[in-house]
């Protein structure tokens, strides 16, 4: 789906840091509400059928593309020729709060990012909210779901817990039609590994959400792996390189399997060579692996990127270098050398 440790394009990371303490407030909530977005979104089915395949128009997948791409002004300019078109709404609404998210996590204080993406998020649950659930498409049915956990997301952001559960609570209203699919789409399967692995780890971590979990479906952390290793071999390209993503954030922040996680920063960072996002993670991974040479190395790397990544201002160029630099001094390693 902020510290960029936890968030991602769907989904990334945490505002401009105003203080150490604010740094670690901030990061350490983000990092909370990736366990607490995604902790009851699904489980598998034993149900086996033939998987449907997602399929956004291409004008919605370019402007995803824009985004990973690190071009944020590219992304807000095709997106704004949706509205020109016939496609439907909900896949422009959903990819308007994805370019608010990017926007907000890239450092960037000009807007009011968090207050747009609940307006845009209220505005697609109430196109559903009076509609039979058992009538809902499978699409209709992720898209409540995504929405709800993109407005948990935004709340427990802006440290607002016990909305952030009442919006969770209102998710699962919405997972019947999902527990029974899984098997049967591509986007319920990426939810159930989600699910999998981070309720089982949630329940490890933060044992404070056990009376929470009571009335959940039980999880596998391995069956987790399995799914989300899945989905990131599919060809829907949203599905996969969310995938991706957090297979890499798990392997280096949860599991501590820095070599499992650095190859697929690099398949990330071959494929979006721009995306500051990718190197920031690349860089952690290094300095969390210890492995101090190549980790300065990579922070050399950050800053190149930062300064020819297209349409940024400068605090959005300084921002991820900043937390990376802070980092080095936090490991007593010159930035300067």
């Amino acid at each position: 789906m902020t510290n960029p440790r936890l968030q991602s394009g769907g989904l990334l990371s945490g505002g401009h840091p105003s203080s150490a303490s604010q740094d670690r407030r901030k990061y350490a909530s983000l990092r909370f509400s990736v366990f607490l977005a995604f902790c009851i979104l699904s489980f598998v089915s034993p149900v086996q059928a033939q998987l449907q395949v997602s399929r956004e128009p291409k004008e919605v997948i370019e402007v995803f593309e824009a985004m990973y791409r690190y071009d944020l002004p590219e992304a807000e300019r095709k997106l704004k020729k949706l509205n020109a078109t016939n496609i439907d709404q909900n896949w422009i609404d959903l990819a308007h709060v994805n370019l608010l998210w990017w926007w907000l996590i890239s450092g960037d204080d000009s807007r009011d990012y968090d207050n747009q993406m609940t307006v845009v998020l209220n505005r697609v649950i109430n196109r559903f909210k009076n509609r039979p659930i058992d009538k809902m498409t499978n699409e209709e049915v992720f898209t409540m779901i995504h929405s709800y956990a993109y407005l948990t997301r935004v709340d427990i952001y802006q440290e607002r817990y016990f909305v952030g559960i009442v919006n969770l609570r209102h998710t699962l209203d919405f997972l019947e039609i999902a527990l029974n699919k899984v098997c049967q789409y591509d986007k319920f399967m990426m939810v159930s590994g989600l699910y999998n692995y981070f309720a089982a780890v949630t329940l490890i971590k933060y044992p404070v959400f056990t009376p929470f979990f009571t009335f959940a479906p039980k999880s596998d952390r391995n069956l987790g792996f399995q799914l989300l290793n899945r989905c990131s071999q599919m060809d829907n390209i949203l599905i996969k390189n969310e995938s991706l993503y957090y297979l890499m954030k798990i392997n280096y922040q949860l599991e501590e399997n820095f070599d499992r996680a650095l190859p697929i920063a690099d398949q990330l960072i071959r494929q979006y060579p721009n995306n500051l996002i990718y190197h920031f993670h690349r860089f952690m991974i290094l300095i969390e692996a210890n492995r101090r040479p190549q980790a300065l190395a990579q922070y050399t790397k950050l800053m190149e990127v930062s300064i020819k990544a297209p349409g940024l201002n400068s605090l959005q160029r300084n921002h991820l270098v900043d937390i990376a630099k802070k980092r080095l001094l936090k490991e007593k390693i010159n930035p300067a050398i």
